[in-house]
């Protein structure tokens, strides 16, 4: 009977540590997802003059692989890349010097624009009510965004010219979303300075533009 008894233990061990596994692999499930983002741009002015003209918006677009850190899945970090298009309008005149430096001008009748496109490499930390059966939930994440800006270009009356040099390549924003399944609010702010204080002629006003980004992202398993 040892015998018998020896291997009925086993196959019961055996079943039962399979079982664990698949419990396991089945709570520790991933919110990998696609998402999409429109936002309006409340742009924070650095002297009285400077005022929006119209709508300034953001655009946004990406992936992000989720990482649980517990095995019920409710807590976890989110690592992502995405792209991202910024339209400012104000009355904020950007122009060149013939020493290529940057000088500013404030045309309260007139409508400028700057826009510019970015690289994303969100980082965020994420809590939700999901199970690994429930897909409709409530989420909060929150993080940091880094970007890599370019085509950065500053439209007026007369002209469409690049920027680059004038605005900060790098930078980084921090952000954060909630809601209900497919449905969140998205709240942004900008960390890390907008203009390149080298870019500024002699006597030109310093100057920098720190954007607060409201509007709504939607995720998508």
């Amino acid at each position: 009977m040892t015998r018998p008894f020896v291997l009925l233990t086993f196959f019961y061990l055996l079943a039962f540590f399979a079982h664990s596994q698949e419990v396991d692999r089945i709570d520790k499930y991933r919110e990998d997802q696609f998402y999409i983002g429109f936002s309006l741009a409340i742009q924070d002015q650095g002297i009285p003059e400077f005022k929006q003209n119209g709508f300034s918006n953001y655009f946004q677009l990406g992936f992000i692989r989720d990482i649980p850190l517990n095995s019920k899945g409710n807590f976890a970090l989110g690592i992502g890349l995405g792209y991202g298009f910024t339209h400012f309008n104000s009355n904020l005149n950007l122009l060149e010097n013939s020493n290529n430096d940057l000088n500013l001008s404030h045309l309260n009748d007139s409508k400028n624009k700057l826009t510019y496109s970015s690289v994303t490499f969100p980082l965020e930390f994420r809590w939700r009510t999901s199970t690994s059966t429930e897909t409709a939930f409530w989420r909060i994440y929150g993080g940091v965004s880094f970007q890599w800006n370019y085509r950065i270009y500053a439209k007026n009356e007369n002209m469409s010219f690049s920027v680059s040099k004038d605005i900060q390549n790098i930078g980084a924003t921090t952000h954060l979303s909630f809601g209900y399944n497919t449905w969140n609010f998205y709240i942004a702010y900008k960390l890390t300075p907008f203009f390149n204080p080298i870019s500024f002629s002699n006597g030109a006003t310093p100057f920098d533009i720190s954007p607060l980004k409201i509007g709504l992202i939607f995720y998508i398993l």
